[in-house]
C-alpha cells in the first residue's frame, strides 16, 4: 500500500511540475505581448494611433416616430452633410431599436458614419446639421482610439 502511495505522489508531483511550467510559459508570453517596446511598435509599417468617430443617425422623425422620407433621401442628405465637413468617411446601413417614453418599441432605418481622425468640431457640426435636416432628437456619437493605416500594397 505504501508503495502505491509513493508512486501516486511522484505522478502527482510530475503533473504539478508540468502544469506549473506550462502556466509559467503562458504568463511569460502574455507579459511579452503586453510589454512591446516602443521600438517594436514604431516598426509596425504604417500603423498610427488615431481617433475614429462613429455617428449613428436614426431616420424616423422625432415628432411622429415615422419614416417621413425615403431611405435614399436620408442617405443623400447625410452624404452631402458629411462630405461638407469631412475629407472622407464610410457609410453603413443598420436597423436601430429603442423604447419610447410610453414603452413602445421603435425600429428605424439607421445610417452609421465612420470618420477616421477628424477634427471633433467637424463631427459635431455635421451632427448639428443632420439633427435639423432629418428632424432628430439626438444622434449617438462614439469615439474610439484605434490603430490604422491606409495600405496601398507592396
Amino acid at each position: 500500500m505504501s508503495k502505491k502511495i509513493g508512486i501516486f505522489a511522484i505522478v502527482l508531483a510530475l503533473i504539478s511540475i508540468a502544469v506549473s511550467l506550462f502556466t509559467m510559459g503562458y504568463c511569460l508570453k502574455l507579459f511579452e505581448f503586453g510589454n512591446k517596446t516602443e521600438e517594436t511598435e514604431e516598426s509596425d509599417v504604417g500603423m498610427q494611433k488615431r481617433t475614429q468617430y462613429v455617428m449613428y443617425v436614426g431616420t424616423n422623425d422625432k415628432d411622429t416616430y415615422q419614416i417621413e422620407m425615403s431611405e435614399a433621401e436620408a442617405k443623400d442628405i447625410v452624404d452631402q452633410i458629411c462630405l461638407k465637413y469631412m475629407k472622407g468617411y464610410t457609410l453603413d446601413e443598420a436597423t436601430g431599436s429603442w423604447v419610447d417614453e410610453a414603452g413602445v418599441r421603435i425600429h428605424e432605418y439607421t445610417l452609421v458614419c465612420y470618420f477616421d481622425d477628424p477634427e471633433p468640431e467637424d463631427v459635431y457640426s455635421a451632427a448639428d446639421e443632420i439633427l435639423h435636416a432629418l428632424n432628430q432628437s439626438s444622434i449617438l456619437i462614439e469615439s474610439n482610439e484605434i490603430s490604422m493605416e491606409y495600405y496601398s500594397g507592396k
